[in-house]
């Protein structure tokens, strides 16, 4: 092993004056510098219910503004866009009144739900807490695909490409 300087393995290859270091942190508490206990597991709860219940509130929201607040016609910057939803005028209002209920009504149970979820957080550990939002996030994450797949093949299987009706 090379040494930087020619100093013995008791010395240091810099000059610390190691007694003034001891006498500063004589009085010192190394717990003291740690957060309170109660603030953390305050803290995790927080982060906790706000992760679970962000997603369903934007779900939610979607929804309501697909109902009410979508264009009239097709565009690229608003909506829920789909190839067999834009063809059409008829096909686009379709389209976005069926996301709207669908994202509404899936946000309103989510939220209903997490809020439900959230109150029994305070009454588990803390990492029971994080594995339990995350599971909470996994379960959204799946619900929001499954109902995006069933926004599009609803709208599918009712339109074709160019937006007319499919004939029965």
């Amino acid at each position: 092993m090379m040494f930087l300087s020619s100093t013995t393995p008791t010395e240091l290859p810099f000059d610390i004056d190691l007694d003034a270091v001891k006498h500063l942190l004589d009085g010192v508490d190394p717990a003291a510098l740690l957060p309170d206990v109660s603030t953390v597991v305050g803290k995790v709860q927080l982060v906790c219910t706000l992760a679970i219940l962000v997603a369903p509130l934007v779900m939610l929201v979607l929804g309501i503004a697909y109902l009410f607040f979508a264009p009239r016609e097709a565009n690229y910057y608003f909506g829920y866009r789909t190839a067999f939803g834009m063809g059409s005028v008829s096909a686009w209002r379709r389209t976005q009144k069926l996301a709207g209920l669908v994202f509404g009504v899936l946000g309103l149970v989510l939220t209903i739900v997490m809020l439900l979820v959230s109150l029994v957080l305070p009454s588990r550990a803390p990492m029971d807490m994080v594995w339990l939002a995350v599971k909470c996030l996994l379960w959204q994450g799946v619900l929001a695909l499954l109902a995006k797949a069933a926004i599009n093949g609803l709208t599918m299987l009712r339109y074709n490409y160019r937006g007319t009706r499919r004939k029965k």
